[in-house]
């Protein structure tokens, strides 16, 4: 690996030193628009006295972050921006091995996986539990791989989906609520990530790691934050970095803490390692049981999940009487 292709400016003088690895929570520059910051350029501002390398990389599954992969969707995109892939000689990106070769060595890693893990088997639910099995199995490798290059390891919990961009997106939530069982789909998506994430926050609690925890953070009701349903925009970048910057300046490494955003403000709170939920009021669920989406709901969500903020669709819909495909056009038009 040729090192000097890592794009990590002011690294060797930068008090604090951050690596980000993972997928596009943090590798999201193929995801926001040329004039908005993408998540690495937002923490390299906001982090004081800091330089930020990203390693994460676009697509990538706990497997792709633990073993390599020659797959990673942004290549083209962080090559125009100045920030190429580090490639090894056989054509695999190993973000671990790369970490490892910093000098001096990062002061901070964050690290974001697990969502393309699931992602990849949507049409496929009965699969599910080999998954999850396999991302149980590589995680903590990955979280003792990070410690063995810096003490101080960040962990970022997966943001639940958009809800309204389901139609046109991955169709996140039809899936997950085709699995058995009580409740609406995000009561069965909620209980699925507290069913991944116990055992996690129990290895941070024991470690004494930061944990950010963007389930309880994003409002899959607020699209501003969304781009393609699972990607974040340039508004939901803004609030994850805004806590990777509060956690690394603040967390001192002795007591696990979790770290979220309410009402604008950034809370802090101990990881106990057991009882962490993610709050449900099922008639918040638009559609939900005993509901159903109207016309121009419908249209909407169809709007949303093609990747049109909810601005331009509602606009849209209006100034073409809710001729949906018009209103397509219109969207493409404009854009």
């Amino acid at each position: 690996m040729d090192m000097s292709k890592v794009h990590a400016p002011g690294w060797s003088e930068a008090e604090v030193r951050v690596a980000i690895m993972g997928d596009s929570t943090l590798d999201n520059i193929l995801w926001v628009s040329k004039k908005d910051p993408c998540i690495p350029d937002q923490l390299r501002e906001a982090v004081a006295g800091g330089a930020v390398v990203n390693l994460a990389a676009d697509g990538y599954t706990s497997a792709d972050t633990l073993n390599g992969s020659k797959r990673v969707i942004s290549i083209r995109a962080r090559e125009r921006f100045g920030d190429p892939v580090p490639f090894d000689e056989d054509g695999f990106f190993r973000p671990l091995s790369c970490a490892a070769k910093l000098d001096p060595p990062p002061t901070h890693i964050v690290l974001s996986v697990g969502g393309n893990d699931v992602r990849e088997v949507l049409g496929d639910m009965q699969r599910l539990p080999e998954i999850v099995q396999g991302f149980m199995g590589n995680y903590p490798q990955i979280v003792a791989k990070c410690r063995e290059i810096t003490p101080d390891v960040i962990l970022m919990l997966q943001y639940r989906p958009s809800f309204h961009m389901d139609e046109g997106g991955y169709g996140v939530y039809q899936a997950i609520g085709s699995l058995p069982g009580p409740g609406d789909s995000v009561a069965k998506l909620n209980q699925l990530m507290v069913s991944i994430y116990s055992p996690i926050m129990q290895l941070a609690k024991e470690q004494g790691l930061a944990v950010i925890d963007l389930p309880r953070t994003f409002d899959i009701y607020d699209s501003s934050l969304y781009t393609h349903q699972i990607e974040p925009s340039c508004a939901g970048g803004r609030i994850i970095t805004r806590i990777m910057a509060h956690a690394i300046a603040t967390h001192k490494g002795e007591t696990s803490q979790l770290y979220l955003e309410a009402d604008g403000d950034i809370l802090a709170e101990e990881n106990t390692g057991a009882g962490w939920n993610i709050p449900h009021d099922p008639a918040q669920v638009p559609g939900g049981e005993g509901q159903e989406f109207s016309p121009h709901q419908q249209k909407l969500r169809v709007l949303l999940g093609m990747g049109f903020s909810e601005e331009q669709a509602e606009q849209a819909l209006v100034a073409r009487k809710g001729e949906l495909q018009e209103a397509v056009n219109m969207c493409l038009e404009n854009q």
